[in-house]
């Protein structure tokens, strides 16, 4: 199953680590933003104590290391030979992601917060080692030079559709959606990632454990929803032993992808 939500924490609090993995579907262990330069040493320390005290919990976290050619040597060097779920690479680039590739061998989530990697989002996607893409959007209109995403979401639309677009060419999962800065209200949290969805978006990034529940909320189906993909199902199968070349449910020709969401629709419906 494809992940929600995504649960971001800094990397020296291993407390908010553990209750990270307790909320969401999968926690983001920060040893970028969310760490200041003075303690990026105690804070890959700490990572990787947590992440080796508790290997289930490690099978769900991903670490979001440094790109900035100063601490990211180190980040690799201390991850090495740690089990853990995946890197996600900041301000990613083709450049950043072949070298990160070289010296890990864990999945890789590219995190598109630059103009030159927004370009090359399609090639990015397609590195084998990548498994989907997101957009570090207030990186990214800092450089852009437009308005933030909390103040005006529109100059990033293209942005969005381009990373979604590149994720599915290349075969990747569905990006997670953007981090929005919106803790206390839920309600304008809950229609933007409904709204995010419809675009081709998958879940979120978060960075409160409320923003992951209402992910979680926002993902699941309903139960008229469930009913109907369990007879589209029920048909697909009845379909494939008899050998029927033509499946109709409800009057509805169904064709493979319809099959495809509803067999999703039920994998969301089993989780929590």
């Amino acid at each position: 199953m494809i992940p929600r939500s995504w649960l971001f924490c800094p990397g020296e609090r291993t407390d908010r680590l553990a209750k990270a993995v307790a909320a969401a579907d999968v926690a983001v262990a920060d040893l970028e933003d969310a760490v200041h330069a003075d303690r990026k040493d105690a804070a890959r320390a700490a990572v990787v104590a947590a992440l080796r005290a508790d290997p289930a919990a490690a099978s769900r976290t991903w670490v979001r290391i440094n790109n900035d050619g100063v601490h990211t040597a180190a980040d690799l060097d201390a991850l090495s030979g740690v089990e853990f779920a995946g890197i996600v690479v900041p301000k990613a680039s083709l450049k950043s992601v072949r070298e990160v590739a070289a010296h890990s061998s864990v999945p890789l989530l590219a995190l598109v917060e630059t103009a030159a990697g927004l370009w090359e989002a399609a090639e990015v996607a397609a590195h084998e080692r990548v498994v989907t893409l997101s957009l570090g959007e207030y990186d990214l209109a800092v450089e852009l030079g437009v308005a933030r995403p909390d103040v005006d979401e529109e100059p990033l639309a293209w942005a969005r559709s381009r990373v979604v677009a590149a994720a599915a060419a290349t075969g990747c999962a569905p990006p997670p959606a953007p981090v929005a800065t919106t803790i206390e209200d839920a309600d304008r949290y809950r229609a933007d990632t409904r709204r995010l969805g419809r675009f081709g978006f998958f879940g979120r990034m978060c960075i409160h454990p409320r923003q992951a529940a209402i992910v979680h909320e926002v993902l699941r189906p309903g139960e008229e929803e469930v009913r109907g993909a369990r007879e589209v199902v029920r048909a697909a199968e009845e379909a494939e032993r008899t050998g029927a070349t033509v499946l109709v449910v409800g009057g509805r020709l169904v064709d493979p992808p319809v099959v495809h969401h509803a067999r999703r629709i039920l994998a969301l419906a089993d989780c929590d």
